[in-house]
């Protein structure tokens, strides 16, 4: 009996510190999946931000009902209130489910066959296989997208991140679908076009500061076969402290002018003073770079003058696209071109491609007017209570005059009754 008694006892004390440890990790198990979800939301809407801002003005209203929504979420995980803050955060996501799918359908999917469709003549005239190759890669990507469409409206409708999962990957498909079909556009431009679009690619790495290829800008072939006979010393006129100069000085033995630096015969090549071995083969190869970029440009190899200036600009794709259109837009290219659409539109495809954003972010304007919800139930009770509070009086105080009314009522009646009786008796006694 005492065993037993001790084994009743021991297993009614596992059983007590068990239960407190199991709610304890209920309550740790709540907390991480919702510290997940709030994650992944995040970022989705990041992700949905950049399509709302280029393409979606009249989703504006629906967007920021899901970011509030996501925004109470925070606040009660904040709060440690886990139940709370995951109903927030599915239904921010239930409201996103919907906005993903209209823009993904009627903005990616649509735009990016609209835009195909018209690029194929063009690309097929010209008979530029690359280009042909571009074009398919395109279609294929397009198609990819639409499966990926079809697969995520086809999801359990209550797993709401699986289909925000499905349509993001639709939406990356489309855009590689349109930049795919820019690229086609550009390789199906002839040869001197190519060259213009190069041009004023590197002057505008230029004006942003990249030395690169800047003294075979605007030089005709005569100056560019000058320019490239020069050796390193001659062409290079940049100072210690990054300034340029004239790249002249006056020799000391004869009182000539020279060239700064010019190496003399049997004299071997030095780096400058205070400066860096590595500066200093940075500037012998760059030099060799634009010697072999000129030549190309020159003989019109633009395959292998593109893979040299891609070593040199940074984010070469986007800024190629926008020399092309720059190019292509220009009153000359209009006339020759008979691409069937104005290229000024398609700039807005080609930020949203690159993720970049054609004017304010729309996050941002909807940051300032998102409010707690604690305070919202609160004012609104508040308000209920007073509106139940005013109701009440007003409906004692009509309760008070209608039994004054009553009161006066009867008593008008009793004193009728009484003079109907006093009449009676006058006419017996007569």
């Amino acid at each position: 009996m005492k065993q037993k008694n001790f084994f009743l006892a021991g297993l009614i004390c596992v059983i007590i510190f068990g239960a407190g440890k199991i709610d304890h990790l209920q309550s740790f198990t709540d907390q991480t999946n919702t510290e997940k979800m709030i994650k992944e939301n995040k970022h989705f809407i990041e992700f949905i931000n950049i399509t709302v801002t280029n393409f979606g003005d009249d989703k504006k209203e629906q967007f920021a009902n899901a970011y509030g929504k996501h925004f109470n979420g925070e606040v009660a995980y904040l709060q440690s209130d886990y139940v709370r803050a995951y109903k927030r955060i599915y239904s921010s996501q239930g409201v996103m489910v919907k906005l993903y799918q209209d823009m993904l359908k009627n903005k990616y999917l649509e735009d990016s066959k609209d835009i195909l469709d018209k690029l194929a003549p063009n690309i097929i005239r010209s008979k530029n296989t690359k280009a042909k190759h571009y074009l398919t890669l395109g279609y294929r990507d397009r198609t990819l997208g639409w499966n990926q469409y079809t697969e995520g409206d086809a999801t359990n409708p209550k797993q709401f991140h699986l289909k925000l999962f499905k349509f993001e990957e639709a939406i990356k498909m489309a855009r590689r679908a349109k930049r795919y079909g820019f690229l086609a556009l550009h390789e199906s431009q002839s040869l001197e076009v190519k060259r213009k679009i190069f041009n004023l690619l590197l002057k505008k790495e230029k004006e942003g500061g990249n030395p690169f290829y800047n003294r075979f800008l605007d030089l005709k072939d005569d100056q560019m076969i000058d320019e490239i006979n020069k050796n390193f010393t001659e062409t290079d006129k940049t100072t210690k402290d990054g300034s340029k100069d004239t790249g002249k000085e006056i020799s000391k033995d004869t009182g000539k002018e020279t060239v700064k630096g010019s190496v003399k015969d049997g004299e071997k090549l030095s780096m400058a003073e205070d400066e860096t071995y590595e500066n200093f083969i940075q500037r012998t190869v760059r030099y060799k770079k634009e010697r072999m970029l000129a030549r190309n440009m020159m003989n019109l190899e633009l395959d292998k003058a593109e893979y040299e200036i891609k070593l040199y600009v940074k984010d070469y794709n986007y800024k190629l696209m926008t020399s092309t259109f720059e190019v292509l837009s220009s009153e000359e290219k209009k006339e020759k071109s008979d691409i069937p659409f104005d290229f000024n539109s398609l700039k807005v495809h080609l930020l949203d491609n690159y993720l970049r954003m054609s004017k304010e972010s729309a996050l941002n304007g909807i940051v300032s007017k998102v409010k707690v919800e604690d305070d919202l139930e609160n004012k609104e009770k508040s308000k209920k209570d007073t509106e139940s509070v005013e109701e009440k009086k007003g409906d004692t105080k009509e309760k008070g005059t209608a039994v004054d009314t009553d009161k006066k009522d009867k008593n008008k009646g009793v004193e009728s009754e009484s003079d109907k009786k006093s009449e009676k008796k006058g006419d017996d006694k007569k």
